[in-house]
């Protein structure tokens, strides 16, 4: 491709151009570690590291050409307002549009985007279409498995994944999309025939500074519709919807929304729920735990309605979806000591008060909530989540997250600030050791929460130093060294 073909597309972005505009280049890049013969490489100035300082690596490594924020020597580049929209346009000349070509679905929410996305997919290939998905959990593009460090990759990476997707004969690309990602432009060249907003409630203010920056990223999503796209909105937020030209389609418990979820029952099986549609009342019933869980599914389903679907094919192949890692993931070797226990991606106050309270519907027993908070992170949710936690569960036990370079003492402290007078709560800095108390407390009938890491496989202390930890795998290794030394957790 030559350099030509990027400056008309980069246009008004562009400060200074210093390269002959028929240079060619064959691959694109903004990450130092994957470069090729012939690169255009886009620098970028992060919270940690600015490639700018590091052009002449990139360059023995093979990079040619340059986008940058700042001029440099030596090299031939185009100088541009900021690097991160360039990459975006860039991305989407680079691959020829490829969302053009695909039913593209994304999900934007402080809760439930994953949950959304993974149904979404495997509701398609029960239909038998092939397509691709990306998110927290796991990235599947065209039976490629992969996990990424981020909920939504760079603009470089999501765009090949589609352009992957398209000659692989895929028909839809689902995406969970951040309120980092909405930010830092890594979706603007993109553009969805269906956007997902499931809820917006507190989190990442430490990115954002406030509620209302946060709300206003999320929102952003309305602008990436493409012409005849469908926004299928949380009734909740219909009052913030900018008055746009959009479709707009609500899912709710609000009789006002187009479809209307009533009289839900959660038991361990799942969730069973009657839904008022466009198209008659129907009856849903899901294998996943959690009341909450109503509002994820019906947002599927609308989604999938009003592209063209037929309802009745779509509450058939939800019955069969037995949910996602980490996602309220019941663990059953629990049982064998008379007990329950739940993994549950928990990290944020509204996800911890629906997370408890749903699971208080399935016990007469206690429970007994695990939980910490992750560093370098919003510090105000921290004793708000203490307070949930205190007031929710019977017994909290305060633990580390992932300090991510904080002190772990501090963290734990102020969670502590925000823990009910009178309640039963202890800090135990050392998760393995937290969760193995929760274990020994627990009587027969009781349930036991392990909260805010769901499916992550690592412990991350900082950028230097992680630990093989998975919520899931510790507890089953506790649970049969328990069994093992013919110890009992219950009286």
């Amino acid at each position: 491709m030559k350099i030509k073909e990027i400056l008309k597309a980069l246009n008004s972005v562009i400060l200074k151009v210093n390269c002959d505009e028929n240079m060619e280049f064959d691959y694109i890049s903004s990450n130092s570690k994957d470069i090729k013969e012939n690169t255009l490489f886009i620098c970028r100035k992060g919270f940690n590291f600015d490639s700018h300082k590091i052009v002449d690596d990139v360059a023995r490594n093979g990079a040619e050409i340059f986008i940058v924020e700042e001029e440099i020597e030596d090299y031939p580049y185009i100088l541009v307002v900021d690097s991160r929209i360039a990459e975006s346009i860039i991305a989407d000349v680079f691959f020829q549009k490829p969302y053009e070509k695909l039913i593209t679905f994304g999900v934007t929410g402080t809760n439930g985007k994953t949950t959304s996305v993974h149904l979404f997919h495997h509701i398609m290939h029960q239909f038998g279409i092939k397509g691709s998905i990306s998110g927290t959990v796991l990235n599947d593009i065209m039976g490629d498995k992969f996990y990424h460090h981020n909920t939504t990759p760079s603009a470089i990476e999501i765009t090949k994944n589609m352009f992957k997707t398209v000659i692989e004969d895929g028909k839809y690309y689902a995406m969970e999309v951040s309120s980092h990602a909405l930010s830092q432009y890594r979706v603007e060249s993109i553009r969805y025939d269906i956007v997902g907003i499931t809820n917006i409630t507190r989190d990442h203010l430490d990115f954002h500074q406030t509620f209302e920056n946060y709300k206003r990223a999320k929102l952003h999503i309305l602008n990436l519709l493409k012409p005849n796209g469908i926004a299928i909105v949380n009734h909740e937020l219909i009052h913030d919807i900018p008055k746009k030209n959009i479709r707009v389609v609500t899912f709710g418990t609000d009789n006002n929304s187009d479809y209307v979820i009533h009289e839900i029952i959660s038991n361990w099986s799942g969730i069973f729920f009657k839904l008022k549609t466009p198209f008659g009342e129907k009856k849903v019933v899901s294998q996943l735990l959690g009341d909450f869980n109503a509002f994820n599914v019906t947002l599927v389903i609308a989604a999938l309605v009003e592209i063209g679907y037929d309802i009745d094919d779509v509450i058939s192949a939800i019955s069969t979806f037995r949910g996602v890692d980490g996602r309220l993931e019941i663990i059953s070797e629990a049982k064998k000591l008379g007990i329950e226990i739940v993994i549950d991606f928990a990290h944020t106050p509204d996800a911890l008060e629906k997370a408890i309270l749903s699971i208080r519907k399935l016990t007469k027993g206690r429970i007994i909530t695990v939980f910490g908070a992750g560093g370098q992170s919003d510090v105000g949710k921290r004793p708000m989540m203490g307070e949930i936690a205190s007031k929710y569960s019977d017994i909290c036990i305060i633990t580390t997250d992932d300090p991510r370079g904080e002190d772990p003492v501090k963290i734990i402290k102020d969670i502590e600030e925000g823990v009910v007078s009178g309640s039963l709560s202890l800090s135990i800095i050392d998760r393995r050791e937290a969760i193995d108390t929760a274990i020994t407390l627990a009587n027969r009938g009781d349930i036991i929460l392990i909260a805010g890491r769901g499916h992550e496989p690592y412990q991350v202390f900082d950028e230097n130093y992680k630990v093989p930890f998975k919520d899931r795998d510790v507890a089953i290794d506790i649970i049969y060294k328990k069994i093992n030394k013919g110890e009992k957790t219950f009286k």
